[in-house]
């Protein structure tokens, strides 16, 4: 049913449980998912559980944006279902790594994500992507990114600097986590961010949330139009939304959510969301996100 559909839709994603069949015309869909079988190039262990996979999908880096995500399974191993990764390297993203790799950031958690860590370069991997929105860019010159992570939630950071660097050489970026080991990547966002850090035990940054500095850095100019990208755990994306709401800041959040399919028809990742006037439905976090303005969310 993928193959068939058209490159570029613009009418509204929906599901058709009897006949069982997705409309993927989300919103700002650009190009088509592939399905393919690919090698791992690289698996590198950055330490504290967190690691960088790379692997080789040329196709897919010439049409990814900054947030979309892949869905990845291994062939023949205990995992069934594949799990979703945020793209975190795109073509260019990481200058030393060649032009048809990508890569994905992942920290070992459980089952799935430790098979991963145990893949050496050569092992092959099932990778079905682009999935899911992206994060867009500025409307404006005037306008300025401010990114804000949460632990692995840096995963879409890299690919979005990136894309962003023409125009916004060195923006803003508020990075919090549990600890200093949770921080992955923090010297290569060090290199080419404004970084600010923040860790719950005080081993690295602000002692605190992430909210506590970038609080700080709103208050300090109040004046300035930003445009907020966020990602990570959920009550940090809930407090950051509130807090772009209260100001009147576009903010983009990008969405963890457990899933089974990528492309949705399983349904498992749903998420409550304003519709018209006061009523509360439902999108999914595969299709209509994983990137949703701030204002949509009915948390």
């Amino acid at each position: 049913m993928l193959a068939a559909l058209p490159t570029s839709v613009k009418k509204r994603v929906w599901f058709d449980r009897s006949d069982r069949v997705v409309y993927p015309a989300a919103l700002r869909v650009s190009c088509m998912p592939r399905d393919i079988t690919t090698a791992v190039l690289a698996n590198t262990d950055l330490g504290a559980g967190n690691w960088l996979l790379e692997f080789g999908a040329p196709e897919m880096a010439a049409t990814m944006r900054p947030a979309q995500f892949f869905m990845i399974g291994i062939p023949g191993s205990a995992t069934v279902l594949r799990r979703p990764y945020s793209v975190c390297g795109l073509r260019g993203t990481f200058e030393d790594r060649p032009a048809g790799a990508m890569q994905v950031l992942y920290k070992v958690i459980g089952q799935g994500t430790g098979l991963l860590a145990a893949l050496a370069p050569g092992a092959k991997i099932t990778v079905l992507g682009p999935l899911g929105n992206g994060f867009t860019a500025p409307d404006d010159a005037d306008t300025i990114p401010v990114f804000v992570a949460g632990g692995i939630g840096s995963a879409p950071f890299p690919a979005l600097l990136d894309s962003l660097k023409s125009r916004f050489p060195k923006p803003r970026m508020f990075y919090g986590a549990r600890g200093a080991g949770d921080l992955a990547l923090s010297d290569w966002f060090g290199e080419r961010t404004e970084l600010e850090t923040a860790t719950e035990d005080g081993s690295a940054g602000v002692h605190g949330r992430v909210t506590a500095p970038l609080i700080e850095m709103l208050d300090r100019t109040p004046g300035e139009k930003l445009k907020l990208y966020v990602c990570g755990p959920e009550p940090m994306l809930q407090a950051v939304g509130k807090l772009a709401i209260e100001r009147n800041l576009r903010c983009e959040l990008s969405l963890e959510a457990h899933m089974a399919c990528g492309f949705g028809v399983c349904l498992g990742c749903v998420v409550p969301v304003h519709r018209a006037g006061d009523e509360v439905g439902y999108d999914r976090v595969c299709l209509e996100g994983p990137v949703m303005d701030a204002t949509c969310m009915a948390w």
